[in-house]
């Protein structure tokens, strides 16, 4: 009986720390990298710190616009990740995207 216990303490331990390990680590799964790009702003969506999206352009609009500032490129991605969470499609609307940049005048 006292042999028993012995190996449960350190297994039960054991289950614990994998546990922990294993719950803090699926929570940065996607992460948000501002670029530089042209005359503004873009940003990268990583999987696993290795590029999955890469949006150097504001999206929804025609052409190659870059996003103004940090704030608003940032914005989108968390946008974007947000979505890649609930299992969606990481398309952005012209409402979403106009709610991010609404210190911009509005999207053609």
């Amino acid at each position: 009986m006292i042999n028993k216990r012995k190996l449960l303490l350190p297994a039960l331990l054991s289950v614990l720390i994998l546990s922990v390990i294993i719950c803090t680590s699926g929570g940065h799964f996607y992460k948000v990298k501002i670029i530089e790009s042209g005359q503004g702003w873009g940003y990268d969506i990583l999987v696993k710190n290795k590029p999955y999206i890469h949006q150097p352009y504001i999206p929804v609009i025609e052409g190659e616009t870059p996003f103004p500032d940090k704030k608003s490129a940032m914005g989108t991605g968390r946008l974007v990740v947000k979505k890649l969470k609930s299992h969606k499609i990481p398309y952005i609307t012209k409402e979403e995207l106009d709610s991010i940049l609404k210190s911009s005048p509005p999207i053609p």
